[in-house]
């Protein structure tokens, strides 16, 4: 009988262990659970909080921060791009990088790559004066013009701007139709002044 006795008592034991063991596991699963939880709102609460998304290449030499009102997706960037940003409204910058061209004056290379596009596209039109300015302390030269694109058959406004940086060129060029000037002519001064190059 004490053998009976003792063997339910050691029966109910392991079942209390196994309740508060589930318990337990329950009260961590709970605790984890709201943990993750806050860290989530947390999250979700400081993107909301910040206006603007940063944009980095994929060795983190140069970024941009953007409003996400713009509504940029980065992608995978092709033809030696450092940086590729499209979105839903044909808005695309595209920033690339080159060495410096030793014994040639920095106006002569922008002159030639303006030269380059001029042959590239066969239906190009309303070429700007290569502009020289400051940016970030560099030395830095632009200009624009309209292409029509041949798949499309839509008229494109592009901005081309090569900024010079220790031995380096970078060069940033942003289009979009041309139809849309007017409402995009802010990206630009955005793009400028908000790029970081490390």
């Amino acid at each position: 009988m004490n053998e009976i006795f003792s063997f339910r008592k050691e029966l109910n034991f392991k079942k209390i262990i196994v309740f508060l063991l589930l318990i337990t596991i329950l009260i961590c699963i709970t605790i984890w659970k709201t943990y993750n939880f806050i860290n989530q709102k947390k999250a979700a609460e400081l993107e909301a909080a910040n206006p603007n998304a940063i944009f980095y290449d994929e060795n983190k030499s140069i970024s941009l921060e953007l409003s996400k009102k713009y509504k940029f997706v980065q992608y995978k960037p092709t033809n030696n791009y450092l940086l590729e940003l499209r979105n839903e409204n044909n808005l695309n910058i595209f920033i690339s990088k080159e060495n410096l061209l030793e014994n040639q004056k920095f106006s002569e290379v922008v002159s030639a790559d303006m030269k380059s596009y001029i042959k590239e596209f066969n239906q190009t039109s309303d070429f700007s004066s290569i502009k020289e300015f400051i940016i970030n302390n560099s030395v830095a030269y632009t200009y624009s013009f309209q292409y029509l694109d041949q798949n499309t058959k839509v008229a494109y406004y592009l901005q081309n701007v090569w900024i010079q940086h220790n031995d380096k060129y970078y060069i940033i060029d942003i289009e979009f139709p041309l139809a849309k000037l007017n409402d995009n002519t802010q990206i630009i001064n955005d793009v400028l002044y908000s790029l970081v190059i490390y």
